[in-house]
This record gives C-alpha cells, structure tokens and sequence, in this order.
C-alpha cells in the first residue's frame, strides 16, 4: 500500500519541479531577482541557499510549489533591502510577465514530450486490439462487426493497440456522431468499415468503459504470432496470424484455451482445426515433451502469441514525442470544454486520490506505463494553469492581455476583487475533485 503514497509524492514532485523550473528560467532570463523556489507549501524539510542569494526549499505539503520573486508590491517584502542590480516583478514589461506565467505550463508540455518521445524510443510491445465473441450485441455488433475481429482503424486513423483504439474513441465522449471502426479477420487482407451512431455519447457516465460501451470484448484469441522453425507446429504447416478453433474437436477461443490443450499432451498426436484468413484448414500437430523446473512434463509445439512492437530511433521518437503531445493535450482541452457545456459528467474530475492510483498502478505495470501516465498527468497540470482564474498562470496572462488591449495595468482593486473569486472557484474546484475522489475509491 505505500506505493501509492510514494509513488503520488514522487509523481507530484516530478510535475511541480518542472512547472516551477519553468517560471525560474524565464524570471532568471529576464533578471529578476528571485528569492525563493519552493517544492511544496508549508514548513521547509530541507533548504539551501545559492550565491545569488536564492532559497531553495523543499517543504512539507507536497500539493504544489511556488517561485517567489521580488515585487515593491508584496506587503511581506518591506524590510526587504534590495540590491543595486536587482530587479523587481513588477518593474518588468508586460511581455516578460506573460512569458514567465505561461514558462510553467510550458515546461510541462515539456516534459510530456520528453516523457513520451523516451516511450517510443525503448519501444512499445503490446497485443493486437483482437475481438472475442460477444455475450450479447452491443452497438457495434448491431452495426455488422463480426465476432473474433482484429481492430485496425478508428475514423481513418490506424490502431495497434487496446490503448490506441481508446484513445480514438475517447474523441467521441458527449458527442452526437459516428464513430467509423475498421476490422478485419486476423492473417486476412483488406479491411470492413462499420459505422456506429452515438447521441450525447456517455455523457453521463462516470469513468465510462468506452469499449464496454460499443460491445468490444478484448480478448486474447487463439491466434499464432509466431512459429520456431523446425518445431512441431511450424512442421505441421501453421503460419503466423492462423486462428485455432478447435483442438480434436474441442472448441478453442483463447489463447490460454490453445495453452491448455498443448501442455496437457506431451507426445500425443492432436487434429488441430484453424482459420487462415476466411479458409477452415486442419493439421495433424504432436507436441514436444519438455520438463518443468518440478519435474512435471508438459507438451510444446514452438508457437508465440501475436504482438506488436512499435520502436522509433532518436529523431523519429523525439517527432512523435511532440505530436503525442499536441494529440492528447487537444483531447484533453476538448474534453475540459464538454465538461464545461456540460457535455460530460463532472463527476470524472479526479484529484490527488485518482493522481496516486494512476502513478501507482502504472508504476507496478512498468516503466513504459508510468512514462505515458506521467505525460498524461503533466499534460493536464498544464492545462488546468492556463484555465483563466486568477491565482493560476491563466490568470495572470488574462491580467498580461488586459494590461495590453487597456494599455495600462489592471487597477490593484480589480486584481484583489479577481483573485477573491479565484480563491472560491479553486476552493470549489479542490472540494469537487475530493468529493470525486470519496466517491470514486471509499
């Protein structure tokens, strides 16, 4: 259990540095001084000071970060006494104040590019998106998909993966469309469109299953990926992407179905039934004995599952970074914009419970996980910044443009009247997300 409360601390931490780095390097470009950056709020666990009279701190409330700088306006910097060289915040043009707001979100774009782009160069490995058989018709069964299908487009766009499908679909959520789903039967050529209308499509569902949702079933279905040459099945003539039905007449439907049978019969003849493409074709196949660690003997006949591995070298894998970035950050605004109209259910707005399961459960699942959900979660830090409330970096670069349309600062009075309504909206924003979080996980 203490890896979800690590893995949120770690998480959180990775983001907010990030964030606040941002604001420090454009504040250090445009000279200001700077007297404190700080990872977290509250008491300091640990502080240092650099030459250039910087506190670096990292403090006990790891729920955000801050960077302060010199500003003639703040009431707690009075007996400040400030350099010869220094340079006060509010002294700066309006231009570099909005370059400074918007760094921090920047930065995480950033780092969700770095995050990404890492994941396409070590190389993603996963299972085709393959159909099983559905218990009963959902709306894609009643558009004409067919049973043990493997996905290969999404609206045009090609799918490789159960994540890549969700993805695509995830692009429907509150909509009044069609959604256009390409399939075909595994080793098979071509490709069958089906269309599937929505209305309103789960707009108010809460953590919706969208393949649930359309009658897709994953499922591991028996079909060949790989065949060893010279092993039994490759010299009973299988070849990658045949689909096993029936093993002496036993149906077959999954992968750990096909398992099952082998391994249960060492040395024993076997009329293997099988689909390559649209054609029903049967091979005589006798598994291989081999001996496990225990002693106990098992059939094998040389055969892999399918999978699919997606590896980019360093330029490629930094280009996809970004255009993954730019992706789903457009998802990600679409969706803020639905949940506004109220398209979609506020009810799927997660706060620091759901960031600590997200960071947790991909942690355990592997490196290559963690990476795509810390791209997501910096992805959506950064967008919730540039929302238009002040107390957030949106809402100081609504101060910057108005500043800049009025050619003259807004007055202190607006701003203090701006930031009192921020203070109520994030406060009703954070008693939201916790509410979503009881509800959600308690």
């Amino acid at each position: 259990m203490l890896t979800y409360p690590l893995m949120f601390i770690i998480t959180l931490g990775v983001l907010v540095t990030f964030h606040e780095y941002g604001h420090y390097v454009v504040a250090r470009w445009s000279r200001v001084r700077i007297l404190k950056f700080s990872v977290g709020f509250g008491k300091a666990l640990w502080s240092r000071k650099d030459k250039r009279g910087t506190e670096w701190a990292v403090a006990a409330i790891p729920l955000g970060g801050y960077v302060r700088m010199l500003d003639e306006r703040d009431p707690q910097q009075k007996g400040l006494q400030p350099g010869p060289e220094d340079v006060s915040f509010n002294q700066l043009s309006v231009w570099w104040r909005m370059a400074i707001a918007l760094a921090g979100p920047a930065a995480n774009f950033v780092l969700a590019a770095v995050a990404f782009a890492l994941l396409a160069g070590f190389g993603q490995v996963s299972l085709p998106p393959m159909v099983g058989k559905a218990e009963r018709p959902g709306p894609a069964q009643m558009a004409g998909l067919k049973n043990y299908q493997r996905i290969v487009s999404v609206d045009g766009k090609a799918v490789n993966s159960w994540q890549e499908v969700g993805l695509a679909l995830a692009e429907h959520l509150g909509d009044t469309s069609v959604i256009r789903i390409g399939s075909r039967t595994p080793g098979a050529q071509g490709e069958d469109i089906i269309e599937v209308p929505v209305t309103n499509w789960l707009s108010d569902a809460v953590d919706p299953n969208i393949l649930e949702a359309l009658g897709l079933k994953p499922s591991p279905l028996a079909v060949i990926g790989t065949v060893m040459e010279g092993q039994a099945a490759a010299r009973a003539g299988l070849r990658p992407w045949d689909r096993v039905t029936a093993i002496d007449e036993v149906p077959v439907e999954t992968w750990g179905d096909l398992v099952d049978a082998v391994q249960a019969a060492p040395e024993t003849p076997m009329q293997w039934t099988f689909m390559r493409g649209e054609v029903q074709l049967q091979a005589r196949v006798t598994p291989q004995a081999r001996v496990a660690d225990d002693g106990e003997e098992f059939g094998w006949v040389g055969v892999g599952v399918p999978v699919v591995e997606v590896r980019h070298g360093p330029i490629a894998a930094v280009r996809h970074g970004v255009i993954e970035t730019i992706d789903t950050s457009a998802l990600m605004l679409d969706h803020l914009v639905k949940l506004a109209l109220g398209q979609l259910s506020v009810r799927n707005l997660g706060g620091p419970v759901t960031i600590a399961k997200v960071a947790g459960d991909s942690f355990q699942v592997g490196l290559g996980a963690y990476l795509s959900a810390l791209g997501l979660l910096s992805i959506s830090l950064a967008l919730i910044n540039l929302l238009p409330i002040p107390l957030l970096d949106g809402g100081h670069v609504l101060f910057c443009l108005a500043e800049i349309v009025f050619r003259r600062p807004v007055p202190l009075r607006v701003q203090a009247v701006g930031t009192s309504l921020g203070i109520v909206l994030l406060g009703g924003l954070m008693a939201l997300v916790f509410v979503n979080d009881f509800l959600r996980f308690f």
